[in-house]
């Protein structure tokens, strides 16, 4: 018999078991701790909408669910599921039916109308890039297309509302274009270069952050710059008026290369430089140790050019699937 119920202290252990015993080799078996501080501690993570299914004292599945923070009591905004895992020797016996109902009948209970898998869930789990020497990326923008998951939820009335697409590549590969040196000449010819920021020097991030009109941007470069030590990063200036930005340049544990983004003024579009500024990211990075870099970007987003012509290869792409509750 399988009893459904909600997470309580001693289960916790057994949960991290079955995600370790159930993820495959896509994603990445994690120490108690790491999963701890990727779940347990996320900030959304809310233990009232955890069910899982025990079979006597075996853990066989456990569902997540939450509704973001800052979107309580938006009821056009969507509860999230960002946890699904269903023990091999328990599929097709009701199990993951159960559990689904479960955490959409609790997000509806919060006064939500949509449940989602994906972006913007912000608890996400790290997976291996298929084909390298443990290359990986630090979480999944949604559901893995055409994994037992995204088939199930296909047939369980989850619409796909959009797809993003990972990308890869060994900076080791990596040489800047003479595409990129061409257009960074004739952009010079104008006043206007990339370099490293300078607090002393460049100025104009107010304007910078009213042109761009990317509220997430603004607060990952306000973020960097109020540390105690602040992480290098590159701009775009024109007469040392900032222009254009890349994020912080640091290699992460895995000898993963960070990537927060780029952004470029209006102002100055249209030149290549969002080409020559990504190039300027993987060129700084591959210099200082990187060994590789990993990132995601939605199937209509029209930078996926730059990165393509860069050499960037897509490996894996992500659903995002959404339900009406």
């Amino acid at each position: 018999m399988i009893n459904y119920v909600k997470l309580t202290d001693d289960l916790l252990y057994k949960v991290y078991e079955c995600y370790n015993n159930n993820v495959g080799d896509f994603y990445k078996k994690l120490s108690y701790e790491e999963f701890s501080n990727n779940l347990y501690n996320h900030v959304e993570f809310d233990k009232n909408g955890v069910f899982v299914a025990v079979s006597d004292e075996t853990l066989v599945g456990f569902i997540c669910s939450h509704v973001r923070h800052i979107e309580e009591f938006d009821d056009t905004k969507p509860g999230y599921i960002s946890t699904f895992v269903v023990d091999d020797n328990y599929l097709n016996l009701g199990v993951g039916k159960k559990l689904l109902s479960l955490a959409e009948e609790y997000i509806k209970s919060l006064g939500k109308k949509k449940v989602r898998f994906g972006y913007m869930c912000t608890l996400n789990w790290p997976w291996y890039i298929p084909n390298t020497n443990s290359h990986d990326h630090n979480g999944a923008p949604g559901v893995l297309v055409n994994s037992k998951l995204y088939l199930y939820l296909l047939n369980n009335g989850y619409d796909i509302i959009d797809e993003q697409d990972a990308f890869h590549l060994n900076l080791s590969e990596f040489n800047v274009p003479k595409r990129v040196l061409d257009d960074l000449d004739v952009c010079k010819n104008e006043g206007i270069y990339i370099t490293l920021y300078d607090k002393e020097k460049h100025f104009g991030l107010d304007e910078f952050y009213q042109d761009i009109n990317d509220e997430a941007f603004e607060r990952v470069i306000r973020y960097n710059l109020n540390l105690d030590k602040p992480m290098p990063f590159a701009v775009i200036v024109k007469d040392n008026k900032i222009m254009g930005w890349t994020g912080a340049f640091y290699t992460e544990k895995s000898g993963r290369a960070h990537f927060d983004g780029i952004v470029i003024s209006p102002k100055v579009r249209g030149k290549g430089l969002g080409r020559a500024l990504f190039a300027t990211l993987a060129e700084y990075s591959k210099t200082h140790g990187s060994v590789f870099m990993t990132f995601f970007t939605g199937r209509k987003n029209f930078a996926r050019y730059i990165y393509l012509s860069l050499g960037f290869k897509i490996i894996q792409s992500f659903a995002i699937m959404e339900k009406e509750i």
